[in-house]
């Protein structure tokens, strides 16, 4: 038996799930991605005693002279 078209065949199978997985998750419609999931974590948590704080004012901008690198 030839091991050309066994690889052909798996392949096709292995792209067409993929591509019905695909389709699957774009219709569900949801509002968050696997980029944002990812990112969750790292986002800055508030507590509600904060949030009703006045906000913190931007320092002032530097002068002129002052360089930054």
């Amino acid at each position: 038996m030839s091991v050309i078209p066994i690889t052909v065949f798996l392949s096709l199978l292995l792209a067409g799930f993929f591509v019905v997985l695909f389709f699957r998750e774009q219709r569900r419609h949801r509002f968050a991605s696997s980029e944002r999931d990812s990112l969750l974590p790292l986002a800055e948590e508030r507590p509600a005693a904060a949030a009703k704080s006045p906000a913190i004012a931007a320092p002032d901008a530097p002068a002129s002279g002052d360089l930054y690198f």
